[in-house]
């Protein structure tokens, strides 16, 4: 076989592509929208690091053991785009600076401040709500401790995101002003977020489809974007209810652009942003 063909991803019957997606919706709640040949090359990649040649092969090893899990893990690393940049979507941010500045001044001051970015890929989200949060709370209130974490499906990206190095081309998305005051240029060519910032931030493994056995609670503040297209509508829904569970009363959640599904929460108040999918919690 020429190296050509020995690139060439595996064949993947449709029989087979169904019994994968099946199997991934059941183990991790979330739906592909990869074609074949992105799907395909995925698992060619784990074939190879397997050592492994035939496709019914590669399938058979989702059983119920541990082994199988790591395996989903691995896979889901693979088909789950992670792609995101710092103050990804900037209305939101501005929503959240706006937030957070009204928090602080309208009083009683609040005793702390938390927040989780929910689908945190590489980290670049927290870290951007991060340097928001702290440029607010050292104008008004620099005693005040916060705190933030990040989670994600993905290992990998968990532990990138705990590395907080990012290539000097990724601080073109990050105001002046955070950036000089938040990010360390000490690397050549890549650039650190400062230990100030990463000190009070934390990174875990987690699927929102366990959202609700999860133990983060009592938020001020949850962005969850880009994330919940993983899922089916009616699951959407429920993780939409538990994130606002886990709101303090007058929280603020901030979804993707268009990921509200025609959502009708109790207890909340949708913001009138610009281009923002921003909810108030008014009670519960």
């Amino acid at each position: 076989m020429n190296a050509a063909a020995s690139k060439r991803p595996p064949e993947l019957g449709s029989g087979q592509l169904e019994l994968l997606m099946q199997k991934l919706h059941t183990h991790a709640g979330i739906r592909i929208d990869s074609t074949r040949s992105v799907i395909a090359g995925s698992i060619q990649s784990r074939m190879a690091y397997l050592g492994l040649s035939d496709v019914g092969s590669y399938l058979a090893i989702f059983d119920e053991s541990i082994g199988a899990r790591a395996e989903w893990l691995a896979l889901i690393d693979l088909l789950t785009v992670k792609e995101t940049r710092f103050f990804r979507q900037p209305e939101a941010y501005e929503c959240l600076a706006q937030y957070v500045d009204e928090l602080l001044c309208a009083g009683p001051t609040p005793s702390e401040l938390s927040f989780w970015s929910a689908g945190c890929s590489h980290g670049q989200e927290l870290y951007s709500m991060a340097m928001v949060v702290e440029s607010a709370v050292s104008r008004h209130t620099p005693w005040l401790q916060w705190h933030g974490i990040g989670t994600d499906i993905s290992f990998n990206a968990i532990r990138q995101a705990q590395q907080a190095i990012y290539p000097e081309e990724a601080m073109r998305f990050i105001p002046a002003e955070y950036c000089d005051s938040y990010m360390d240029d000490k690397l050549g060519g890549r650039r650190r977020v400062t230990d100030a910032i990463r000190a009070r931030t934390h990174f875990f493994h987690s699927n929102l489809l366990h959202v609700d056995s999860a133990p983060f609670a009592d938020f001020n503040i949850i962005f969850c974007q880009n994330t919940l297209i993983y899922f089916e509508r009616e699951r959407q829904r429920w993780i939409i209810d538990q994130l606002v569970k886990r709101l303090r009363v007058g929280g603020l959640l901030i979804l993707g652009a268009g990921e509200d599904v025609s959502w009708l929460g109790q207890n909340v108040h949708r913001l009138e942003w610009p281009g923002v999918c921003a909810y108030k919690k008014t009670g519960g």
